[in-house]
């Protein structure tokens, strides 16, 4: 059936043979890989073997993080999307390096600006640039609409993370359509069935 069937179980190895029999049949194309969605390598090297033990032989799978699954989509729905994002975590860190210092004589700073007074190194630097750049890619997929209000300048009230508002503002300047809680407007719904498999 077209669509998302979930399928959930406290077991995983009930999980995986669900799994093993709803990819037994192969696809049209012996050169298209199955795509199977995992959090981590540990997982990813599970799975496989779990898919080898059920089938004999476990090949042609590829096992994106969900993450990279759903820029690939993003991709795929819109070619005019950068081949590396400007929005990736790693990249945010290093922009983020260059646009807090010249925010630090601004309201709202004030506690950045004391943390980083004696960072000589720039290891604070490059810390709390990280955290933040973590931070706003959690945003990104779990308050979206926080990320919106911020480009419009829509906040209700000024709240002590204002500095993060500006701070964002500042990052996405010139790519406010290129992240992810923007392409996510471009994806269609999807109906889905829950299967229960415990």
């Amino acid at each position: 059936m077209p669509g998302l069937n979930i399928y959930t179980s406290n077991r995983m190895e009930i999980l995986a043979e669900q799994l093993a029999q709803i990819i037994r049949n192969p696809l049209p194309s012996p050169l298209t890989p199955e795509i199977i969605v995992v959090q981590s390598r540990g997982m990813e090297r599970w799975i496989s073997m779990t898919l080898a033990g059920l089938h004999g032989i476990s090949a042609n799978c590829l096992f994106p993080f969900p993450n990279a699954f759903l820029e690939d989509i993003f991709k795929k729905m819109r070619p005019d999307l950068p081949e590396i994002s400007p929005f990736d975590p790693e990249i945010m860190t290093f922009r983020l390096m260059g646009i807090i210092p010249r925010q630090l004589n601004q309201n709202g700073f004030d506690h950045l600006k004391t943390y980083l007074a004696d960072d000589d190194s720039g290891i604070k630097l490059f810390q709390l640039s990280s955290r933040i750049a973590d931070l706003f890619d959690q945003y990104l997929v779990f308050r979206p609409q926080l990320i919106f209000q911020w480009e419009n300048k829509k906040e209700k009230k000024k709240p002590p993370q204002a500095w993060q508002a500006k701070l964002w503002r500042e990052l996405a300047r010139g790519h406010e359509r290129k992240h992810r809680a923007r392409s996510r407007r471009f994806v269609p719904d999807i109906g889905f069935r829950r299967k229960s498999t415990v």
